[in-house]
């Protein structure tokens, strides 16, 4: 009878008039989902540390283990490109990483 708030905003359009925090929601969730995809082969223990935080204009920050930022560094095209397909739509221009 209820469904999550994630397959909810899964459904809404990404448009130039949605609002700034249903479009960062959105990404974060596709960051989420794309995450677990581009780095299978980490252990799900590490995959779990990282977390998309901020969206904005652009460019998603990530936070995660300073032993794992690197590898995240080089993996960041595949990431955008799937980020990106995941929504639909090219939004996420860039990554940023962050140190837990």
């Amino acid at each position: 009878m209820f469904r999550p708030i994630g397959s909810l905003l899964k459904e809404i359009p990404i448009r130039s008039r949605s609002p700034k925090a249903i479009v960062a929601l959105q990404v974060r969730n596709a960051a989420l989902e794309s995450l677990a995809l581009v780095c299978s082969d980490l252990p799900k223990e590490i995959i779990e540390t990282i977390k998309p935080s901020i969206f904005k204009a652009g460019v998603l920050t990530v936070t995660a283990p300073q032993m794992v930022t690197g590898e995240l560094q080089m993996r960041s095209g595949g990431l955008i490109r799937e980020i990106n397909k995941v929504l639909g739509k090219q939004i996420v221009k860039s990554l940023r990483f962050r140190v837990l």
